[in-house]
């Protein structure tokens, strides 16, 4: 009872301490100088992204006068880049398999990690 009873002094202290400062001028002051800081930090990142955009603009006419010439060249690659890849694959797959075949072993204990996180996994 007699340390129920000195609690309650000291909360009855603290309470009064409490009562007798004003939250208000530190709030203001606080969130004063939250304030400026988002400010300048938007004003230095606009600022920083306009001068990168200004930079890019200007690199524009350049990249396209160099675009003008590569759309059938372009085309060509892209259409014939899956065939060309799928065989590349293949050959150094069988390249690595006839050379080590410690390698087959460890692509399918890989592919069954891979398989087993994205499975098992819950969003």
């Amino acid at each position: 009872m007699r340390e129920q009873d000195a609690y309650k002094d000291l909360s009855d202290v603290f309470r009064v301490e409490d009562n007798t400062l004003a939250a208000e001028p530190f709030t203001r002051q606080v969130m004063g100088r939250v304030r400026q800081q988002k400010l300048m930090r938007r004003a230095v990142v606009g600022g920083l992204g306009l001068i990168g955009a200004g930079i890019a603009a200007m690199q524009l006419p350049q990249l396209f006068a160099e675009w003008a010439g590569l759309e059938k060249p372009l085309a060509d690659a892209l259409a014939t880049a899956p065939t060309e890849l799928s065989t590349a694959a293949i050959s150094q797959i069988n390249a690595a398999a006839t050379g080590n075949p410690m390698w087959i072993a460890i692509a399918a204990g890989a592919a069954f990690c891979v398989f087993a996180v994205s499975a098992f996994e819950r969003a």
